[in-house]
């Protein structure tokens, strides 16, 4: 009967559904029918089609006419035959189902011809397929029942052996026709091709066969072989995969389907893969109950006696070799399916969040509160995302909610598989399956509650993480000025704090795990206990050998969906978590649609056309605080019209808003009444900041800035030659090549203000905001800027807004002026009309830096094209290492190459503690023996019920204790009692070995993290200079999230792994010797396939490593400078390089799966063949059925084994490249130790103490040339000395040297008698005090920012506010924003790393902190670069006052600023020129400092002072 079935019915209805097919097809139907069609058709479609990628697709895939030849022909001789097969059974008038199979055989056939014939398939035809493999299991069939009839018949066995070679021929041509008919690139890899990333994947290339082989991936274990996998070797992704092409189609549903969340597009998008996922994953749940069935009724049969229950096993055992055949296609298909729609959701999600960040709206400045569980909130009580949180979002919740899809079928079949096991076990055991029942539903009251609380530790963590990852952030971001402080140790142990925070939320979700896993660990052994006591004890039946190892096998397939589906619960929970966070991200603020890019829909209005200004607007920083805290500074009302085509000049006090201006202008403040009147499409607008933004790449490529002009070698030269940046380019010696380090940390504050000048400059923009570019440059260059820059041929025609101080050099060039006070326009005008009613010169008066008043900087006297010194003045950099002229300042990030050493493995292990591994591998063993053990005891146990004596302990003189048991038909609950005690021996070891394997885990994480961060601490500022940080940041989030979850498992799985493999082939060969050799060959088949696979997923993973780095580095870089990026509307120019990061991550990551797949194929077949072979020879062997129950679950178990051995040592290997990467931190070059033996006294430095410098000698390497060269000074108590100097004459060496941010290499500095030298840093650092142009502040409050570790009163905060004037200039901002103007300022008002204060304060707020640390000895570096004219000598005076007692060294800028200083040191080429009061060396003849004033602005009030001191003498 199921050989009729199968060759007649069969085949019919896949031919009559071909048919109807091919009918509808021909047909055409009603429109409507066609839309129901489509609408029911929808989920199973392709997310992306040829039509929706941007590459041109490749051309139409012909496969070669042969092949529909020969597939129409073979079709036809099978019609041919299968009609004489009728005619001779109509003749010899055989049975009526032989003359209708042949029948059918040959109308179906007939039809398969004709198909062919009219319709050659391109591309596998699936059905046709399925028709011959029917065919073709019909034949075995026929083969099957011949071979077993005696005196067989040859003829008949001839023609069954055509019937199967012609459709099995068929099947497999007909799998050779590609899977796709036209390629979706022009660049697709074949099989053939050597791997190279201008190819894409070879899986769109494939045939039917090679796909299900996976055999494509092969070429790339060739290059693994050979050598090292680099990034030229990996394909590139196919157009399928490509971001770009994914998150279009993301914003196309956005348009169509505006009111859908983000879930339901993944949920759209991904329909196909989780319909499949769905049905594979159902195919696995129903035909994996195959094998215990099959096992049920191998053991049967073996305690039958009778003669054909020997070939019942054998035909069974088949049956379960095919069901684990299919199994390992199954799990390919599914892995691949399950895979892509992971991928693509993570990078959907990666590139949602990317795209947000270029669109939100800086909220820095909201009030923000620390929580009672360390987690920031904002005023209305949600959390404010920054870097941390959102580099968070990427690479935690973005996972987490990608993984849920990847798992997403296992929720559905859990269910299934757990209604199947219960039928099944009824049908085995009875009424007595309900105890097991019964043990479930008490395992899941009791999770519940542990459920519900793992929720609720998994948010806290989660918050407690971002936290941690905002200090470590802010901790990197700030490093030089913490240095400079002395305060990175008492920062890392805050970063330390947060760790611990988080790391107790840890605690408490690893001992929820520890419960949770416990229970279900046990549970198969509880169940188990459970139904044999109703079925041995009350209901009083035997336990058979059969029945006992069926049941196991049951409940251990129990086991993973009981386990499965709390978890499944759990991480959908989770996941819904991380959903929210990053839905409650997408729906932060945004600028407005006109301010950004991507945002725009259209031209403005006409009426608007041209036309730059504000119409009756209002702007604040804050959005809407919901607290008594003031906001912190509101702009307007403004009405200001640019005039289109000239300069506006906007004038005002520190604080009075000309920056907030521009950003308002830009669309970066939040505006609460008016519109602004500003186009930014087409590139329209160019902008440069007070604090210049610029990216990480060469010099080159930041003027140019993507602009359409490309690089325009005449419009360059100009633009260069106009910033003064010529003399500058010639320093470096790949010049404009010449790469600039993060923050444009390997320039000068003037070099970068000119380099953001000329990207301004060179860009088709025709409305150029400037904010105060003339304040970082000398007087000189300043004049040149104004007469090339702002009146030009470069500015024609160009609307510029130009922020300034220096109005009288500005005015000429200049046709508008607008001034401002506490945010609003005081006066505003063209410049005829404001000198006509005499107002201009009150503005000249109040706001002007008189060109007398500025003097040489440090870009070199007297010329107007000098270039300014590097790095906070660090001339070091000037003397960078050179490398062959390249300009790199970034080393490529360092890749391992072979294997994981095994210092690694030590180092992990001595971090988590030597004895905790000790223990772990001792249970680990443990429960291997007390696993083998009990199947041993079952095996027993169902042998003692067949035996009928009461007891055999008198039959020998020794006997095994199980002999010496009574017989369970008699007495079973000894046996009972001690099948108890061996599952609960399991059970506790279970629990430790799972407790002790977390505290090793958080042990090791916590040493890690601690050492790393030390190390990272303790590096030289140099090391920052050559690591980007977001490197850094990716350590501290994928490195160190991969040993606080990954690694854990990746032990425990290789080392179980590891051990069932021996356990499970020690058994077998036990029990069945002759085994061995068989297992022998197998296992080197293992082996064999194992290196190529290893080889390749290492090299690949550690690529996938330090491909993430550059992705996040870059958008730490992004969120920096965005409001540049908007402004020069460049977003889609970031979101199309965040797609090339991404792809590029993905590359590796997609082809390491592939090559996974690839290998658990080969390894789920060997498996399913290890199965089979042991099963036979257990059979053929005559062991007891129950040592031959034992085999073929220890089969099975090394199987399994054999099959993930490779896998999770691999994995292993890969998770421990974390560690690997991690150790590479912890050899970074240190600093001197932070504390030494020689303490300084409390008083040091004294007010009565001298600086004395003795012969001192310093490199910036051994292998460089001297930057100082025996340089001896002595500066007295209290005395105040400037030091001048040219461009790398050694200035802010020196000011580095007093902090030992430079070591000396020769001399030594001695403070209040101390050498510097013996001293720990901290001790150094905290006692100095450097004040410098670049600033860092903290997202924090004024009161943080002044006072981070709260070593002071709130009065003493009070009072260095009012002695540098800042309460002043907040409270009269804050006023400004106030209806009532109440002027209340609180030590708690919010500030931000960035937005919220302008230059001039930030630099206050620097001045501030530095003054309430009262140091005795104060380095003072262009502190007053961006503050006004009168604030800046108010500044002066107070830091005169205040540091009276101090010894002060300025690095002078302003020469005015030093010439009432005690004494000069003029400094060239790192040798002392002179050394001097300011008026003896100014009346020195031919004197270097006399020559230098000589070539300033202000000679002649110099000239004036040395006279009246000459007169005077």
């Amino acid at each position: 009967m199921p050989e009729t079935i199968l060759g007649t019915v069969v085949p019919a209805s896949v031919i009559a559904f071909m048919l109807c097919y091919d009918f509808l097809s021909a047909i055409h139907l009603p429109k409507f029918f066609y839309n129901i069609i489509r609408f029911f058709q929808s989920p199973f479609m392709n997310f992306l089609h040829l039509e929706d990628l941007e590459d041109e697709p490749g051309e139409l895939q012909i496969p070669p006419r042969w092949k529909a030849r020969v597939l129409a022909t073979l079709s036809c001789l099978a019609a041919i035959g299968w009609s004489a097969h009728f005619a001779y059974d109509e003749i010899v008038g055989a049975e009526v189902t032989q003359s209708v199979q042949a029948g059918i055989g040959f109308i179906t056939w007939s039809y398969a011809f004709i198909r062919v014939l009219f319709k050659p398939p391109i591309t596998p035809p699936y059905l046709l397929i399925f028709f011959y493999i029917t065919h073709t299991l019909v034949a075995l069939v026929d083969l099957y029942v011949l071979f077993q009839e005696e005196g067989r018949n040859l003829g008949l066995v001839v023609a069954a052996l055509l019937r199967l070679a012609v459709p099995t021929f068929l099947t497999w041509l007909a799998g050779t026709l590609p899977l796709e008919p036209r390629l979706p690139s022009k660049n697709v890899a074949t099989g053939i091709d050597i791997p190279s990333n201008t190819l894409a994947m070879p899986e769109d290339s494939v045939n039917l066969w090679s796909w299900c082989t996976f055999s494509f991936v092969e070429p790339i274990f060739s290059v693994a072989k050979e050598r090292t996998i680099n990034e030229p070797d990996v394909w590139s992704l196919s157009p399928y995969f490509t971001h770009k092409n994914l998150f279009n189609k993301y914003l196309e549903y956005c348009q169509r389907c505006p009111t859908h969340s983000l879930l339901r597009f993944l949920l759209v998008s991904n329909s196909l893969d989780l319909i499949l996922d769905i049905a594979l994953e159902m195919w696995g749940a129903v035909v994996g109950f195959v094998p215990p069935y099959c096992l049920q009724r191998i053991l049967s049969a073996l305690a039958d006696p009778r003669p054909e229950a020997r070939s019942t096993a054998y035909g069974f055992t088949f049956v379960m070799f095919l069901a684990n055949l299919s199994f390992a296609q199954m799990d390919i298909n599914q892995r691949w399916y399950t895979r892509r729609c992971y991928e693509r959701t993570r990078g959907q999600l990666f590139c949602a969040l990317h795209h947000k960040a270029l669109k939100r709206r800086d909220v820095s400045g909201k009030t923000t509160s620390e929580s009672g569980d360390g987690t920031d909130k904002t005023e209305g009580g949600e959390d404010s995302a920054d870097l941390g949180k959102i580099v968070n979002l990427m690479q935690g919740d973005a996972y987490a909610v990608a993984q849920r899809f990847w798992d997403f079928s296992g929720i559905f079949s859990s269910p299934v598989r757990l209604t199947i096991a219960m039928v099944f076990l009824y049908q085995i055991l009875g009424w007595s399956s309900f105890a097991g029942v019964a043990v479930i539903l008490v395992a899941y009251v009791l999770n519940y509650p542990l459920a519900k609380y793992n929720v609720f530790i998994t948010r806290k963590s989660w918050g407690a993480r971002d936290r941690r990852m905002n200090l470590v952030n802010e901790l990197f971001q700030n490093i030089r000025f913490l240095k400079f402080y002395g305060w990175e140790t008492r920062w890392t142990q805050r970063v330390r704090d947060s760790r611990e925070n988080e790391l107790k939320w840890r605690v408490r979700e690893n001992v929820v795990s520890t419960l949770i896993s416990f229970i279900w660990i046990w549970i198969p052994s509880a169940t188990a206990l459970s139904c044999f006591l109703c079925y041995t004890y009350v209901a009083g039946q035997k336990l058979t050998v059969s029945k006992a190892f069926t049941s196991v096998a049951l409940f251990s397939q129990l086991q993973e969906p009981m386990s499965l589906l709390p978890q499944q619960v759990f991480a959908l929970l989770h996941a819904y978590v991380s959903m929210q966070r990053i839905e409650q991200f997408l729906k932060e603020p945004e600028v407005p649609d006109w301010a950004c890019s991507l945002k725009s829909t259209g031209q403005p209005p006409s009426s608007d056309e041209g036309k730059v200004g504000f119409e009756d607007a209002a702007f604040e920083w804050d959005i809407a605080p919901k607290s008594d805290i003031p906001s912190r500074f509101t702009l307007g009302p403004l009405d200001i019209q640019f005039p289109k085509g000239n300069m506006t000049l906007v004038s005002g006090a520190t604080g009075s808003g000309k920056s907030a201006l521009l950003a308002a202008l830009l669309g970066e403040m939040h505006c609460t009444s008016g519109r602004v009147i500003m186009n930014k499409l087409g590139h329209q607008v160019a902008y440069c900041a007070q604090n210049p933004w610029l990216e990480h790449a060469t010099i080159r490529d930041n003027i140019i800035f993507a602009s359409k002009f490309g690089y325009d070698e005449a419009r360059y030269n100009t633009v260069i030659e106009a910033c003064a940046l010529t003399r500058d380019l010639e320093i470096f010696e790949a010049g404009d090549m010449t790469e600039v380090g993060e923050k444009g940390i390997t320039l000068s504050g003037g070099q970068r203000a000119r380099i953001a000048l000329a990207r301004a400059l060179y860009s088709q923009a025709t409305c150029i905001l400037l904010d105060d570019p003339l304040a970082a440059v000398d007087m000189h260059t300043a004049q040149h800027l104004v007469k090339n820059v702002l009146s030009g041929d470069l500015a024609r025609d160009r609307t510029i807004i130009l922020v300034t101080h220096h109005i009288t050099l500005c005015l000429p060039v200049a046709s508008h002026l607008i001034e401002l006070a506490n945010g609003r326009v005081i006066r505003q005008g063209s410049i005829e009309e404001l000198r006509a009613q005499g107002l201009l010169q009150k503005v000249v008066d109040a706001e002007d830096i008189p060109e007398d008043l500025v003097n040489e900087s440090k870009e070199g006297a007297g010329m107007s094209e000098a270039p300014v010194d590097m790095v906070p003045g660090d001339e070091g950099h000037n003397i960078l290492p050179k490398k062959a002229g390249d300009g790199k300042l970034i080393d490529a990030e360092a890749r391992a190459e072979g294997r994981v050493a095994l210092r690694t493995y030590l180092m992990y292990i001595k971090a988590a503690g030597i004895f905790s591994w000790v223990l772990i591998v001792i249970l680990m063993i443990l429960l291997r023996v007390i696993t083998i053990g009990n199947q041993f005891y079952l095996a027993k146990w169902g042998e003692a019920f067949e035996d009928p004596q009461e007891s055999v302990a008198s039959m020998t003189s020794w006997t095994p204790w199980w002999n010496r048991l009574p017989n369970p038909n008699v007495n079973v609950l000894p046996w009972l009692l001690i099948y108890l005690y061996i599952s609960l021996a399991g059970a506790f070891s279970v629990l430790l070995f799972i407790a002790v394997g977390y505290y090793s885990s958080l042990q090791a994480s916590r040493s890690l993290f601690s050492a790393m961060l030390a190390s990272l601490a303790g590096a030289p500022t140099r090391f920052y200079d050559t690591t980007p940080i977001g490197r850094i940041l990716n350590r501290f989030t994928t490195d160190m999230n991969c040993i606080d979850y990954n690694l854990l498992n990746s032990v425990r799985a290789a080392m179980s792994g590891v051990l069932n493999f021996l356990a499970s082939i020690g058994v077998i060969v036990y029990v069945v010797p002759t085994f061995a050799p068989f297992a022998a060959v197998i296992a080197w088949l293992y082996v064999r396939l194992a290196p190529s696979y290893v080889q390749a997923s290492r090299d690949l993973r550690r690529l996938e490593s330090i491909s993430l780095s550059p992705a996040f580095a870059g958008f730490d870089e992004l969120l920096r400078g965005l409001p540049h990026v908007r402004a020069f509307a460049m977003e889609s120019r970031y979101q199309n390089g965040f797609y090339k990061k991404v792809d590029k991550f993905q590359s590796y990551d997609h082809v390491y799966w592939l090559v996974a797949n690839w290998l658990m194929w080969r390894y789920d077949c060997l498996g399913s063949v290890i199965v089979f072979l042991s099963t036979i020879f257990a059979l053929q062997s005559g062991v007891k059925d129950s040592l031959a129950a034992l085999v073929i679950v220890q089969a099975g178990v090394f199987a399994e084994a054999s099959r993930q051995l490779v896998r999770v040592l691999a994995q292993l290997e890969l998770d421990a490249n974390s560690v690997e990467r991690v150790i590479e931190y912890l050899e970074v070059p240190q600093e001197a130790p932070a504390v030494t033996s020689v303490k300084p006294p409390a008083y040091w430095p004294s007010s009565n103490g001298e600086l004395a410098v003795e012969k001192l000698v310093v490199k910036y390497a051994p292998d460089l040339p001297a930057v100082l060269h025996d340089l001896s000074f002595t500066v007295r108590p209290a005395e105040k000395l400037g030091i001048v100097g040219r461009t790398g004459s050694g200035k802010s060496t020196l000011a580095l040297s007093l902090l030992r941010i430079v070591e000396a290499s020769g001399g030594r500095i001695l403070i209040d008698g101390i050498d510097i030298s013996t001293l720990g840093l901290d001790d150094l650092r905290t006692r100095v005090t450097i004040i410098s142009q670049d600033v860092s502040l903290f997202t924090g409050t004024i009161r943080s920012n002044l006072d981070p570790f709260e070593e002071h009163t709130d009065e003493e905060c009070w009072e260095v506010m009012e002695r540098c004037h800042l309460t002043t200039i907040l409270k009269s901002a804050t006023a400004s924003s106030n209806k009532t103007g109440d002027s209340k300022l609180t030590l708690d008002m919010p500030i931000s790393q960035s937005g919220s204060l302008s230059a001039g304060e930030r630099q206050l707020v620097a001045m501030a902190r530095a003054l309430l640390r009262r140091s005795n000895v104060v380095i003072l570096d262009e502190a007053t670069s961006q503050i006004d004219e009168e604030l800046d000598n108010q500044i002066q005076r107070t830091i005169r006052e205040e540091f009276r007692g101090s010894i002060v060294i300025t690095i002078a800028h302003r020469l005015r600023t030093v010439l009432d200083y005690d004494r000069i040191l003029v400094l060239g080429a790192g040798e002392i020129l002179e050394f001097d009061t300011p008026k003896s060396m100014l009346n020195k003849p031919g004197g270097v400092f006399r020559e230098m004033c000589r070539a300033s602005a202000d000679w002649p009030l110099l000239q004036t002072l040395a006279a009246s001191d000459t007169s005077s003498d």
